[in-house]
């Protein structure tokens, strides 16, 4: 056997545990001081490289002289509890004041301790600095970010696939469509499901279906609608893509971002209906243009005829019936040329108030018995400028309209006047506006409680020759849209299936 070295036995020897320590604290890299009397006591040389002073200019001196003026109070009360005994959150994190004035963030992890057979409180300093600036800027650009959330009208929504709703929200979605806080609390916590309408709930299931596996920096748009608490429909597109993946490498959240773009659809719808009705109008006026002259001619002929042949001739009768077939013929040209907006325009100061009776009075003996119309005509109602004779075919025409919409099972048209003051919010929601400008205006409404217009009617409403009616020539309405173009006077349809229209 080999004999024992006695170096091993070294090594094998118990160590003294006030050796130890003293070892660490003289040649450890972290700071280390002893404090007793709210005053230093002992300090290791790491200590006195951290405060910047031999530790013979640091025994005695205040444990506050070290200490940022505005964490005196934390440390002072940190201190109290070690002395009592209180070992427990042993970490603290504050901020240091070198002698030079240099401004440090220091970590203190401290436990009390009997120090020449006194209370004293033994404390373990580690400069934090970087690790603090790091994790402050990291806390403004969350604050930051955070501000940018809660002040973007759009809503950004972290959802989750495992807990099948949304982990993160910037804003309430019920709160912003017009919920209270007790309907809200019902909606919970699935408002996208209990408020996105049923089809397109259906179609963005079947989209997340296939979300799972899409690769980092995919986005996808979808568009959807959402009920407000009036019960009107909103429009909203969203903008999503992987924000986190489960274990699989399946995404297992997303990110998303949604905005309301009901006004934007509503002004691309309201866009491309405007150039439909240019092109249309377009081509009204060509039409007008070709077949009135093709229609002087037959006119002109059937006067000749008449005022050549003799009262009693069976020739006459044919040629009062090309009269007559012929000036409906010219009547539908100059509805064309009204819709086309290539007649000109005499416009003169009149009084909108009997405009209104005139028509309703003219119209009297064809309102059936059974509807009810009313009048309500302010009697200071300003006089404003257009041309009379249109002005009176567009209130025939909502009227004629209105007493149609009710003729078949009765009810109620109600004719109002009054003045309005037009600005910017409520010239946007009118859904015809061209030229409208901000200011005073008058306001003709005529409201009839009929059944309503499905939205695929009222999508066509102004279109020449589209109508619903039987007998109809679906000028009408075409023919009010120019009229109101031309005079730069704006109209807003409001109508619903079930709830009548004015």
């Amino acid at each position: 056997m080999n004999e024992p070295d006695e170096r091993d036995g070294a090594r094998r020897a118990p160590c003294d545990p006030g050796d130890a320590f003293r070892v660490a604290f003289e040649n450890g890299h972290e700071a280390i001081f002893i404090a007793q009397d709210g005053l230093f006591q002992v300090v290791n040389p790491a200590a006195e490289r951290l405060i910047g002073l031999p530790g013979e200019r640091i025994a005695g001196r205040p444990l506050l002289s070290f200490i940022h003026p505005g964490d005196h109070a934390v440390i002072v009360e940190r201190y109290q509890r070690r002395l009592a005994g209180d070992a427990s959150q042993r970490s603290l994190t504050v901020r240091g004041v070198r002698p030079d004035g240099t401004v440090l963030w220091i970590e203190l992890h401290s436990a009390p301790i009997t120090w020449r057979e006194r209370p004293a409180v033994i404390a373990f300093i580690a400069d934090v600095t970087d690790r603090e600036a790091a994790r402050r800027l990291a806390a403004e650009h969350e604050h930051m970010l955070q501000r940018i959330a809660e002040v973007t009208p759009q809503f950004i929504f972290i959802y989750d696939y495992e807990a099948g709703r949304d982990v993160y929200i910037n804003r309430s979605v019920p709160a912003a469509l017009g919920y209270g806080k007790e309907e809200e609390a019902h909606l919970q916590p699935y408002p996208f499901a209990r408020l996105c309408h049923p089809d397109d709930f259906a179609r963005a299931m079947e989209r997340d279906a296939r979300w799972r596996d899409v690769p980092d920096g995919t986005v996808d748009t979808v568009e959807f609608r959402l009920r407000r608490a009036s019960g009107e429909w909103r429009w909203f597109r969203s903008l999503n893509t992987p924000f986190a993946r489960d274990e699989s490498g399946r995404v297992r959240q997303i990110l998303g971002v949604s905005e309301d773009v009901t006004e934007q659809r509503r002004a691309a719808e309201a866009l491309r209906r405007s150039e439909r009705l240019e092109s249309l109008g377009v081509l009204a006026a060509g039409l007008a243009h070709d077949f009135g002259n093709l229609l002087t001619p037959v006119l002109g002929r059937a006067e000749l005829m008449l005022a050549q042949l003799a009262p009693g001739s069976p020739l006459r009768a044919h040629a009062e019936s090309i009269r007559t077939a012929a000036e409906l013929a010219a009547e539908l040209v100059e509805h064309l040329r009204v819709f086309s907006g290539k007649r000109p325009v005499e416009p003169q100061p009149l009084d909108l108030n009997a405009i209104v009776a005139e028509v309703v009075e003219l119209m009297r003996p064809m309102v059936p018995r059974d509807v009810r119309v009313e009048l309500d005509l302010e009697p200071r109602l300003p006089r404003t400028l257009g041309d009379p004779t249109e002005v009176r075919q567009v209130v025939l025409n909502l009227f004629t309209n209105a007493l149609e919409a009710v003729s078949d099972r009765g009810g109620r048209v109600a004719l109002r006047t009054a003045p309005e003051e037009l600005d910017a919010a409520r010239i946007a929601a009118l859904d015809l506006a061209d030229g409208v400008e901000r200011g005073p205006a008058v306001v003709l409404e005529v409201e009839d409680d009929g059944p309503g217009m499905a939205p695929e009617v009222r999508a066509r409403l102004w279109e020449p020759f589209f109508t619903t009616k039987p007998r109809g020539r679906g000028l009408g309405l075409p023919s009010v849209h120019g009229i109101l173009r031309r005079h730069r006077a704006g109209l807003e349809v409001a109508s619903r299936p079930g709830r009548g229209g004015g």
